[in-house]
């Protein structure tokens, strides 16, 4: 016999790191952080003496990018959850 007997299926509580709006406030952020990215590999390939720390940008356009995506598909499993 079970100890807790309770008929009830509550929903599972989401800490507010991994709410909605906190993933759509991460996911706009990380936007602009690939948009700054961008920028910076424009002006590095731009400038002769820069160029040998394009990948910096690049690296960071491309950690940014990945992380949208992580994100993303956990909403959209979350979302055919529901």
């Amino acid at each position: 016999m079970r100890l807790d007997q309770n008929p009830f299926f509550r929903k599972t509580i989401t800490s507010w790191y991994d709410s909605n709006f906190a993933c759509w406030a991460l996911i706009t952020c990380m936007i602009f952080v690939i948009i700054f990215a961008v920028a910076g590999v424009m002006v590095g390939a731009s400038n002769p003496s820069f160029q040998e720390h394009v990948w910096f940008p690049c690296f960071l356009a491309f950690l940014s990018f990945f992380l949208v995506v992580k994100i993303f598909f956990r909403l959209k499993r979350r979302s055919k959850n529901n």
